[in-house]
């Protein structure tokens, strides 16, 4: 199967998606722009949305943990 030209664009999109999601759930906002604002305040993203290096590592380690379950969960 022949790679897309946009392979790496909807690869970093995904990250991207993932970490705002990460974010309105560590920051407890729920309006876009305050969403965005938290993450850029923490380098994850820079001042146009992209996705910063720290905030490559941060996606990284949440895609690591996907698959990880809680022994602590419904105790």
């Amino acid at each position: 199967m022949p790679k897309s030209k946009n392979q790496p664009a909807a690869a970093a999109l995904d990250g991207r998606n993932s970490l705002l999601q990460f974010t309105v759930m560590v920051s407890g906002r729920s309006e876009p722009a305050e969403v965005m604002a938290y993450a850029v305040e923490r380098g994850w993203l820079d001042a146009d949305g992209n996705i910063t290096p720290a905030g490559i590592e941060l996606e990284k380690a949440l895609a690591d943990q996907s698959g990880t379950r809680s022994a602590f969960r419904n105790s």
